[in-house]
């Protein structure tokens, strides 16, 4: 499903998924998001989180700062230019997603969605 939302998310020409759940992150945090909030919600290390915010920012989707209360720490909030890219993609996936739901039996979703919770469940029950 992820192979194929993100194919018709290319040939529009927006956001990676990738990229998407990044700036879905950042979006969230009220105050900017820290590189540790980046590689908790995507699940990957602080290190890749971190270049992966680089070249977010790098390419003009973020605005990093110090932040205010804690020096040693950098927070991250959408630029101008990220909002605008962030709101036409998260539309497209929702429209993308759609597309490639569109076929699926609703009780197979349902119960898809089902076993999701419940592995999210059990997740973070051992976190």
């Amino acid at each position: 499903m992820w192979n194929a939302v993100e194919k018709r998310m290319r040939v529009e020409g927006v956001l990676s998924l990738a990229r998407l759940e990044v700036l879905r992150i950042v979006q969230a945090a009220p105050s900017g998001a820290r590189v540790q909030d980046v590689a908790t919600g995507v699940g990957t290390s602080i290190a890749a989180a971190s270049r992966l915010l680089d070249r977010l920012a790098a390419d003009g989707f973020l605005e990093r700062s110090t932040d205010p209360n804690d020096r040693r720490s950098v927070r991250s909030v959408l630029s101008p230019q990220g909002r605008d890219a962030f709101a036409l993609a998260d539309e497209r996936f929702d429209q993308a997603l759609d597309a490639v739901l569109s076929d699926a039996d609703a009780a197979a979703i349902a119960d898809c969605i089902a076993a999701l919770e419940r592995l999210q469940s059990t997740l973070e029950a051992r976190r």
